[in-house]
């Protein structure tokens, strides 16, 4: 809609409604008093003509023949008389007596004039005339019939109304001049009130719609204080104390939206329509993934379970809690009716779901571990206990039987050590109590001295070791005891979980390492053609006592399952990075990325 001044159109009405006034009382005033000044004027004249015809019809002979019989007679006063064949015509203001053929045959000749002579009746008639020079003259005129001595005459008698017309002139001019007055009073009047009224309260409408976007960059100025700029002065304080509110509202609004979307938990609001009013973060994240797995997902607002839930909800004010799964992952769900307490009428209800899958499979993990520890414990432990009284009963004759049975006591004890020690280094590590002995470390003497310890292993499972150092990198600052650990525990898994031989024309075990300039690190590639490791495994494979064959069907297969969890712990504290790839039945690639600078 347009926006239109409310002084402009004040402004307007005032001015009509005064203009009308000023012309109704104008047009009043002049019929009464054109009138009435009129009405006297012209008894006025005609008393002054009247005289002057008495006057000449006293001796209507002597002023046909007298120069001078008038002159008594105001000057704006003309006669004519004629009796028979004389005749005179007398105009006594001398502006106008070089023109008097012309005006006796102007006046003569008027209308008006020929009907008062024939009509034989003594008349009075106001006519205009034009001068010499086309200038209109008013004049009132008086015809008079009359018989001198059995001979007719006649009497015409003009007096002239300039200044009676003057008068009109001057009374319009008058009036005119005082419109025009009036009217530039009300102009400056106008612009007095549009830069003292409309300007100001136009520039506070302007700062009000600002605030209203939270813009409070103006403020307003005045040069005087009256009304206005006293309202001026409280959009100011109310500018200021809205930009603090706003301030304040917006630093709790901000602390809310970061607690709310900080939280570990899944929060969704839906309304009575079931529509999605509010959503966190990880709310969001299972949202888009319950649309990833379900494939109906498209035309439903909320899971279906959800949807019995929120029903439930609403149908009897109370909440519910329930243990969901979609695709291997696994919710704790509870949803709560929100209820306005004045109302006592549901709004909405709040569905709060935590993603429990990483417990549950740590639960899982958990009764892994301790089957495994009890698995490798108990066979180690029963061959000790075995050996130890086949020593002590002398069952074991000869000196080497008794050295060999303390062998294999002594490599089982070793075995079980070596298990202990790594549960100890990984619980060090994960509480943070690692110090590391960085020292520029050779390369090639490194992994040469890794395939040494492997060079068994290697030969009984048919496996070829390779590694290969690009250019520029024979070196690099590591803690090379911890090193040792993280290659140890990759080439260890995949040499235990290498192909059966016979099943790969060459079962290899190759290690690169290269320079990635786009991410300036140093990529340590560990990459082999075993059994490879299964799908839904490869995001727990770094977990502690995770294991990839549960069912330990693997024969080659021993361990705690926590010597990945150990290779990702000192890849972390070197402040670097480890990912996999793997495809099963084709092999396994460990990718170790460390920081390029330490080369």
């Amino acid at each position: 809609m347009r926006r239109t001044s409310i002084f402009l159109k004040s402004w307007v009405l005032l001015t009509f409604l005064t203009v009308t006034i000023m012309t109704l009382m104008y047009i009043g005033h002049a019929i009464i008093s054109v009138n009435s000044i009129e009405d006297t004027y012209n008894k006025l004249l005609q008393e002054k003509v009247t005289a002057l015809k008495d006057a000449i019809m006293s001796d209507p002979e002597g002023y046909l023949t007298q120069a001078n019989a008038a002159q008594s007679f105001d000057p704006e006063l003309s006669y004519y008389i004629k009796i028979a064949d004389q005749s005179r015509f007398v105009i006594q203001n001398p502006e106008l007596q070089g023109q008097s053929e012309l005006l006796l045959e102007n006046i003569l000749m008027n209308d008006q004039i020929l009907d008062a002579i024939d009509s034989n009746v003594d008349d009075f008639s106001r006519i205009t005339i034009k001068d010499e020079e086309n200038n209109p003259l008013l004049l009132m005129v008086f015809v008079h019939k009359f018989e001198l001595q059995g001979q007719s005459g006649m009497l015409v008698i003009g007096y002239d109304l300039d200044e009676f017309q003057t008068y009109q002139l001057n009374a319009k001019s008058i009036t005119l001049l005082l419109l025009t007055v009036y009217l530039m009073g009300t102009i400056i009047y106008y612009q007095h009130l549009i830069r003292n009224v409309a300007e100001p309260l136009g520039i506070m409408t302007d700062i009000a719609f600002k605030y209203s976007r939270n813009d409070f960059s103006k403020r307003i100025t005045f040069e005087s204080y009256d009304e206005i700029s006293g309202l001026g002065t409280a959009m100011n304080k109310l500018g200021k104390t809205l930009q603090a509110t706003m301030l304040m509202n917006r630093e709790e609004r901000e602390l809310l939206n970061h607690l709310f979307d900080s939280l570990p938990s899944g929060i969704l609001y839906f309304d009575q329509n079931f529509q999605l009013k509010l959503v966190n973060g990880p709310g969001q994240d299972f949202l888009d993934f319950w649309r990833r797995v379900d494939p109906d997902a498209a035309a439903k607002v909320m899971p279906h379970q959800f949807k019995e839930m929120v029903q439930y909800a609403f149908k009897t004010t109370s909440g519910s809690e329930a243990d969901l799964s979609w695709s291997q992952r696994h919710y704790n769900v509870k949803v709560t009716p929100v209820i306005q307490a004045d109302l006592k009428k549901i709004t909405g209800v709040l569905i709060v779901l935590q993603d429990v899958t990483n417990e549950r499979q740590l639960d899982i993990i958990r009764g892994d571990f301790i089957t495994n520890v009890s698995h490798d414990l108990r066979t180690p432990l029963q061959m000790i206990k075995g050996y130890s009284e086949a020593i002590i009963d002398n069952i074991a004759e000869s000196n080497d039987e008794k050295i060999e049975m303390a062998q294999i006591i002594l490599d089982e004890t070793t075995e079980m050590n070596k298990m202990v020690n790594n549960l100890l280094d990984l619980s060090r590590m994960q509480a943070g109590y690692v110090d590391l002995n960085r020292q520029n470390v050779d390369l090639a003497d490194f992994f040469d001295h890794l395939a040494s310890r492997f060079e068994n292993s290697f030969k009984e499972a048919a496996i070829q070791f390779t590694y290969e150092l690009a250019d520029g990198i024979k070196t690099y600052a590591f803690d090379e005891e911890k090193m040792n650990q993280v290659f140890y525990n990759l080439i260890d898994n995949a040499v235990r979980y290498s192909a059966e031989i016979g099943t790969r024309r060459q079962k290899f075990i190759h290690i690169t390492v290269r320079l990635e300039d786009m991410l300036d690190k140093v990529v340590f590639e560990i990459s082999d053609n075993g059994i490879g490791i299964q799908v839904e495994s490869l995001p727990f494979i770094f977990e502690r006592f995770y294991k990839n064959d549960k069912s330990r069907t693997y024969s080659k297969q021993k361990g705690t399952g926590i010597g990945l969890s150990i290779v990702k712990t000192i890849v972390e504290v070197h402040d670097g990075e480890i990912e996999v790839h793997s495809e099963p039945g084709v092999g396994t690639t460990f990718l170790v990325r460390l920081p390029f600078h330490n080369v």
